[in-house]
């Protein structure tokens, strides 16, 4: 009898109690696939307020289908596709993790890291504020700063307000344009 009951629940712990069941997918339009215009890994070059040049590299951007559980046990999943690279200054120890995804939390972002760290330090949004309802293509804005202007661009905040960033300039065409720091430094692609 001991038998039958352990073979009974072993059956169980094997088979599971219940079959998984794709309940949403999230795609992102082609305009936000296509966001992140970095398809090869590409040599960046930057010149920062000194006149120095800083190389970054990118990585090709890489699409995939997150899929997610309503809770550890539960066999409701929720696909959501997302896009992402990264671009990588070894010369000043800085990595910036650039992703767009089609989570309604959170559309398109950048986190920083750097070789100390084990996780995401800061993060950057397009409004520390949630802006839902607004597709990316209607979030492009001009922007001025040591008399750089940009045009058609999109300006990242730090919303963990603990970086030596003070936001990050990105353009569709080009990627990452110019990124200035809190103390007045910045980076900027060359033309």
């Amino acid at each position: 009898m001991k038998l039958y009951q352990l073979s009974f629940i072993l059956f169980f712990l094997i088979s599971g109690c219940c079959k998984d069941v794709i309940e949403n997918t999230y795609t992102l339009n082609d305009y936000d696939k296509a966001i992140i215009p970095y398809t090869t890994s590409q040599e960046q070059l930057f010149r920062d307020n000194n006149g120095v040049e800083v190389l970054a590299l990118s990585t090709p951007r890489i699409s995939t289908i997150d899929a997610r559980r309503d809770g550890p046990d539960s066999c409701r999943i929720t696909e959501i596709e997302e896009v992402r690279s990264t671009l990588t200054f070894s010369a000043i120890d800085l990595t910036l993790d650039i992703n767009v995804t089609a989570d309604v939390d959170r559309a398109f972002g950048i986190n920083t890291l750097t070789s100390m760290d084990t996780y995401y330090q800061s993060s950057f949004q397009l409004s520390c504020k949630a802006v839902v309802d607004m597709p990316l293509e209607a979030q492009v804005t001009t922007y001025s700063k040591h008399d750089f202007d940009f045009e058609n661009v999109f300006v990242f905040q730090d919303c963990s307000e603990n970086s030596s960033i003070e936001n990050i300039v990105f353009s569709v065409s080009r990627g990452i344009e110019f990124i200035a720091f809190t103390d007045g430094r910045y980076l900027k692609l060359n033309d």
